[in-house]
């Protein structure tokens, strides 16, 4: 059945002491509102807003976590295509065709797609307190966490397997590079299986699941660390935006979490639209190749560097946060090829310009978490909403009007004392 309503402008309305903020939250339900579409199939989100109907996998997990603040109806329709599209083995999909129904997984044998599906179960459940979704995606959970888990090999990593170039080459959200490979132990798809696995625990109350995930994270920390910051791959030493996973999963010890923080906040890894993909500092740096995933800024970046570093320098996170919020709420020059109102794709890492789309359909629900998990420090459990905030310098109140939760609309109001 199609939802009554798409509109979201009177859900979770924040209030901060930076208008800047406000004004880009108020257009992250917007552009959300805009990129829902209901297909042949169900409920999703293009990655190609206006352009064509694929969803894909990835996109799914950072969408739903980020509806749920504002649109909780979507997170069940949209991760449902994905389970019941579930591989045999547990694998979940790369992308969907919402009209024609087609599919597709690379050929690569371990993915971000199964492990980020398991996060948006768990988010749904954990924030609206929903156990009918819950029982009714846990055989689904079950099986993707049973897949990750069988992946591991002796060594307590999990190895992915190139089937070719490209996307049939590149086990990472960076999956678009032409002739790239990133296979074999990835640091990413390891720390996002050590989260996984963790959530699938406490969703199945399955123990050997928080087990296997304690021994990814021993290994990561073991195998994939240089002595300065986590490696791309066991065997690439090279130094990537890609090293927030270990810290937005859980994995990095403190110390070492403060030491990568360190090192990406150097300017090499920033332009004026936020976060590098690949500092320029490095030898193959280039602020416009592979869709800016060679030195690109990609917004999506700069929110993960936001979350993260929210708990450790409060006025880094909500400069970060801010860069993403300033083009899509202040009038720019034309020739930027930026919609004001509109979350961005990517942007060229030395000029700001826009090479992606204009309206990106994962910006703005990874805009939301950023802000409220990050920013805000909510967590979630059993639908009941703590907050633990990150307070920039000057700021003393912030408040939240219908935020959605599992008992209800709330009515938040945090004060720094």
């Amino acid at each position: 059945m199609i939802p009554r309503s798409t509109a979201l402008q009177d859900t979770c309305i924040l209030e901060t002491p930076s208008p800047l903020l406000n004004t880009a939250f108020q257009y992250a339900k917007d552009n959300i509102a805009r990129c829902m579409r209901y297909y042949t199939l169900g409920w999703g989100m293009s990655n190609a807003p206006h352009a064509y109907t694929i969803v894909v996998g990835r996109d799914t997990g950072w969408m739903t976590v980020g509806a749920d603040y504002v649109a909780p109806w979507f997170a069940p329709a949209a991760l449902q295509v994905f389970r019941d599209r579930q591989k045999p083995n547990g694998q979940i999909v790369e992308y969907v065709d919402m009209e024609s129904g087609g599919v597709n997984d690379y050929g690569l044998n371990v993915a971000d797609n199964t492990p980020l599906y398991i996060w948006g179960i768990y988010h749904h459940w954990q924030h609206h307190n929903d156990e009918a979704f819950r029982q009714d995606f846990m055989p689904s959970v079950r099986a993707a966490a049973d897949y990750l888990h069988g992946a591991i090999g002796e060594d307590g990593l999990l190895h992915t397997v190139p089937a070719g170039l490209a996307m049939q080459g590149i086990s990472s959200w960076r999956n678009i590079i032409p002739g790239g490979v990133i296979a074999g132990a990835v640091t990413e798809i390891n720390a996002l299986t050590a989260m996984a696995l963790r959530l699938a625990a406490e969703l199945t109350g399955e123990p050997g699941y928080a087990a296997a995930a304690e021994h990814i994270a021993e290994a990561i920390n073991e195998k994939l660390w240089t002595g300065a910051h986590y490696r791309l791959t066991e065997s690439d030493d090279q130094l990537t935006g890609d090293n927030l996973f270990p810290l937005l999963c859980g994995v990095a010890p403190p110390d070492r979490a403060c030491q990568v923080l360190e090192r990406l906040a150097r300017p090499d890894f920033w332009s004026a639209c936020g976060m590098r993909t690949v500092p320029s500092s490095n030898p193959a740096y280039d602020p416009a190749a592979a869709f800016g995933l060679l030195g690109g800024s990609w917004p999506n970046l700069t929110l993960w560097y936001a979350a993260t570093v929210a708990p450790h320098d409060p006025d880094r996170a909500l400069a970060a946060l801010e860069m993403v919020a300033r083009p899509v709420v202040e009038a720019v020059d034309a020739a930027l090829n930026i919609n004001q109102a509109e979350f961005a794709e990517y942007f060229h890492g030395e000029t700001g310009v826009n090479l992606g789309m204009r309206l990106s359909p994962w910006v703005a629900p990874t805009f939301i978490w950023a802000v409220m998990e990050g920013l805000l420090g909510l967590t979630w459990r059993q639908g009941t909403a703590h907050f633990n905030p990150c307070w920039p310098d000057g700021w003393e109140k912030i408040s939240i009007r219908n935020l959605p939760g599992g008992a209800g609309a709330l009515e938040v109001e945090l004060r720094h004392e």
